[in-house]
């Protein structure tokens, strides 16, 4: 389900955003040394408050949804996965909002192995997963998010 381009797609943006953001920062600064220097200092700290709030704005309206999701691909690629099988009993119309970060469909399974209900959560950039309900599915997971998705 990730590829490698996925991940490559997600690092190359989050160069971009924070290049821009630092270009922005740094055309902000320039000048608000250099009317601190030369003219009154209220032109400067004018320039130097209106760069550091469209930064933030930036940074923190762009720049951190981007960074979660490469770190989230990143985990994906570096960390540990592990096998599940079950039988799907729900899954969400709608994606959920979790870890205050990045949204994903949830899909409630009941394990073969020990018979507990769980909720795995699918990536919402992949799109609505294709599973039905009262089916049984082989999922790879890290975590509890589903990474590979095969039926059983």
């Amino acid at each position: 389900m990730y590829t490698e381009s996925d991940f490559l797609e997600v690092k190359k943006q989050l160069k971009k955003m924070l290049l821009l953001t630092v270009i922005l920062l740094l055309a902000f600064i320039v000048p608000a040394i250099a009317f601190m220097l030369r003219m009154p200092q209220w032109i400067g700290a004018t320039f130097l408050t209106a760069g550091i709030c469209i930064a933030i704005f930036l940074w923190g309206g762009f720049g951190t949804p981007i960074y979660h999701y490469y770190h989230f691909l990143k985990d994906i690629f570096e960390g540990r996965t592990r096998e599940m099988k079950g039988r799907v009993t729900k899954v969400e119309e709608e994606p959920v909002y979790k870890d205050n970060r990045l949204l994903y469909y949830q899909v409630w399974m009941i394990d073969d192995e020990d018979g507990e209900e769980r909720i795995l959560l699918f990536d919402d950039n992949k799109g609505k997963p294709s599973v039905q309900e009262e089916k049984h599915y082989s999922f790879r997971i890290h975590e509890s998010f589903i990474t590979q998705i095969t039926e059983a």
